[in-house]
C-alpha cells in the first residue's frame, strides 16, 4: 500500500506533489482539519471508545452500573466509574473508625511487621497487663530479639545426658552490691555478667550480645545458674544425710 492511500480510503484529499509551495499553509491547514475532526467523532466500543458523548450513555455501552450503587455483597463498595472509599466518607465513619480506635487503645506500636513477626521499635511496655493464673511459664528474649516461650520439652533438644552436679565444678560467682547507671539510686544484690565470664565453670551460664561489633557479657542465664547450684546442694545435703 503506497504512502497516502490510508488517507484516500478515509475520504482525505492527498497531495500529488505538484501543487504550488504558496499553497502549503492551506494544505497544513486541512489537515489539521482532518485531525479535529477525528477527535471530536464519537469512537465505537469496538475499536476501544465508549460509543458516547455523555457519561451516562457511555457506562451504559459498556455494562456499568450507575454510580452510587452497592456491588451485590459490599454494601460500603460504591460501583462504577466513580467508585471509591474515602476516610472521610459517612460509610467509612460508621464501620471502621469505631474498629482503628479500638485497636489503637490496645496496641501503640511503632514498627512493622518482618516475615510474620511483629517489630517494635523501642521498648515495649505493658503496664495493665494481667497476672498470670493460668498455664503461665517463663519467657525469654530469643537471641534475634524475639520473645520466646520456655524450650523445656524433649522436643527441643539433643544429646540429652545426665550431669553429676558436682563436675559443674565452682559455679558460685562472687556476690556482689550494686547501682543501676539509670535507676533511682536504689542499692541492688546480684552477679555480674563480666566477672562470670572470666571463670571457666561459670562461663556457661552468660549470655553474650552485641555491642558495637564486638559480642561481649550482657546478661545471664539465672534460671540454669539457680538449677546449677540447687542441685550441687541437693548432693551435698544427701552425702551429709548418709
Amino acid at each position: 500500500m503506497a504512502t497516502g492511500d490510508d488517507a484516500l480510503a478515509a475520504g482525505m484529499q492527498i497531495l500529488t506533489g505538484n501543487e504550488p509551495a504558496n499553497t502549503l499553509d492551506t494544505e497544513m491547514n486541512l489537515t489539521r482539519d482532518y485531525i479535529a475532526q477525528r477527535t471530536s467523532t464519537v469512537t465505537p466500543v469496538n475499536k476501544g471508545g465508549t460509543g458516547a458523548t455523555t457519561a451516562a450513555q457511555a457506562r451504559g455501552n459498556l455494562g456499568i452500573s450507575a454510580t452510587n450503587t452497592p456491588m451485590s455483597g459490599f454494601s460500603n463498595v460504591q460501583a462504577g466509574i466513580d467508585a471509591k472509599l474515602t476516610r472521610t466518607s459517612a460509610q467509612y465513619n460508621a464501620d471502621f473508625a469505631s474498629r482503628d480506635s479500638n485497636i489503637n487503645s490496645r496496641l501503640s506500636r511503632s514498627g512493622d511487621t518482618v516475615d510474620g513477626d511483629f517489630v517494635v521499635n523501642g521498648s515495649l511496655r505493658v503496664p495493665n497487663s494481667s497476672p498470670a493464673t493460668s498455664g503461665w511459664q517463663v519467657a525469654y528474649i530469643n537471641g534475634d530479639g524475639r520473645l520466646s516461650r520456655g524450650s523445656s520439652s524433649e522436643r527441643y533438644k539433643k544429646y540429652i545426658s545426665e550431669v553429676d552436679p558436682s563436675s559443674l565444678g565452682d559455679i558460685w560467682p562472687d556476690f556482689s552490691r550494686f547501682q543501676m547507671r539509670n535507676g533511682d539510686g536504689a542499692w541492688t544484690y546480684g552477679y555480674i555478667a563480666e566477672r562470670l565470664a572470666e571463670h571457666e565453670d561459670l562461663r556457661p551460664f552468660v549470655v553474650y550480645a552485641e555491642h558495637d561489633g564486638e559480642k561481649v557479657p550482657d546478661s545471664i542465664d539465672f534460671i540454669a545458674l539457680l538449677m546449677a547450684q540447687v542441685a550441687q546442694l541437693q548432693q551435698r545435703l544427701s552425702a551429709l544425710e548418709e
